[in-house]
């Protein structure tokens, strides 16, 4: 027998068998999901069974909707890094007005580039950073170059293994690195350049 759905008309086969002698049966639509009641045309007599629409089946509930999600607030460690941020001299995301950072390669596999320092807080490592060198006297995180909001720069290494140098000196901390200051890690040496948009102008 052919079985017709009264809400979406979907057509599919079913053995008259299958009733075994029930008057009717229950059928979900696999198209649209109506669950409607179909009568046994053995019993009841008829050529085509008539389809009668039924409630949703407690078996099969419709999925519970999810409730909206919180908006999202302020954590208090968001706080917490904002206050170490500003207590360090730094703004996250936001460099000092008026002057512009940029890091040299002047030896190394980037050798004769320039690169734009763009966020207050740049990590050089081999594997993992902001500035990436394929050097392997490297190490995977080697320093850090942080720009203050007051303009200063400064180098920190980051227990890396063949340390950090400026001027042949090892630093053990903070160094605060001028205009054209050279320093290195492993065997790639780096001059950090800082240009005020006066001096730029002039240029």
């Amino acid at each position: 027998m052919i079985v017709v759905c009264p809400s979406c008309a979907a057509r599919f086969q079913y053995a008259d068998t299958r009733f075994q002698g029930a008057k009717s049966k229950r059928f979900q639509c696999p198209k649209c999901g109506t669950v409607f009641e179909v009568a046994n045309p053995v019993l009841a007599g008829l050529e085509v069974p008539l389809a009668t629409p039924l409630q949703p089946s407690p078996l099969a509930p419709p999925a519970p909707t999810k409730p909206p999600l919180p908006k999202p607030t302020e954590t208090t460690s968001r706080k917490q890094r904002d206050a170490m941020l500003s207590a360090a001299g730094l703004s996250e995301g936001r460099l000092p007005e008026g002057i512009r950072h940029s890091l040299a390669f002047l030896s190394g596999p980037q050798a004769s580039t320039v690169r734009l320092l763009t966020t207050p807080v740049t990590v050089i490592g081999r594997e993992e950073g902001d500035v990436i060198i394929n050097d392997p006297e490297t190490s995977r995180k080697h320093a850090r170059i942080e720009i203050h909001s007051d303009g200063t720069a400064w180098l920190t290494d980051l227990g890396s293994t063949n340390g950090t140098y400026t001027g042949g000196t090892l630093i053990d901390g903070p160094t605060q690195l001028s205009d054209r200051q050279e320093f290195s890690c492993g065997k790639s040496t780096f001059m950090l350049l800082i240009r005020t948009l006066d001096s730029m102008s002039m240029d």
